[in-house]
């Protein structure tokens, strides 16, 4: 990881980075992760937190889109929602979630969405290691 692509258009790289990259490395390798292996989690982390990361920011090149030519973003948006909410009518579980946050803002989600995925993918890490499924060091 000496050289990170980050949203499609910036290159990270430099001192701090490689820090941060090699204290990430040495913690997954210290809870029992071969190399390859600590690769592929700090991978899934950062992917995950990059992704988590990204929403707020999708939803203002959205608007900046929606608004082009002197368009209405907001009414744009509002009109893609009912679309939308008239499809997941069809749908039973979707229909069950209709009143929420997050079916009725583009880019909200359930409160604690972030936390639960991160202790996910660390359960995930965890559990495969206890079931030796990832690759020990030696």
């Amino acid at each position: 990881m000496p050289l990170v692509v980050r949203d499609r258009l910036h290159l990270l790289h430099g001192p701090d980075e490689a820090r941060h990259n090699d204290l990430s490395l040495a913690i997954y390798e210290k809870a029992g992760f071969a190399a390859a292996d600590a690769d592929r989690a700090a991978a899934t982390v950062f992917t995950f937190v990059l992704g988590s990361a990204l929403g707020p920011a999708a939803q203002v090149s959205l608007n900046r889109r929606l608004s082009k030519n002197g368009a209405d973003a907001d009414q744009l948006m509002a009109d893609a929602m009912t679309r939308a909410t008239e499809t997941a009518m069809q749908f039973p579980h979707l229909r069950e979630r209709l009143g929420t946050r997050a079916a009725t803002e583009y880019t909200a989600a359930p409160d604690n969405t972030f936390a639960f995925g991160l202790q996910s993918l660390l359960d995930g890490f965890e559990a495969r290691l206890t079931a030796g499924h990832a690759s020990r060091r030696e």
